[in-house]
């Protein structure tokens, strides 16, 4: 199916957990193992607010 293109504004905010790009994207971005990451997307949900937030607060 294709993707509905009047949502791309909300799709930026988020994380794609159910795809590899997305936890490959985070993994690098945080420098952490795709694992690890999934782990964490999973947790604490796919906004990347609240994703931002916690690596944020971890890595200080």
């Amino acid at each position: 199916m294709a993707d509905n293109k009047s949502k791309t504004k909300e799709d930026r905010k988020l994380v794609a957990r159910d795809q590899t790009y997305g936890v490959a994207d985070f993994a690098k971005k945080y420098g952490v193992a795709p694992s690890e990451a999934k782990t964490i997307i999973k947790r604490y949900g796919p906004s990347r607010a609240k994703l931002d937030a916690y690596m944020s607060a971890r890595n200080a």
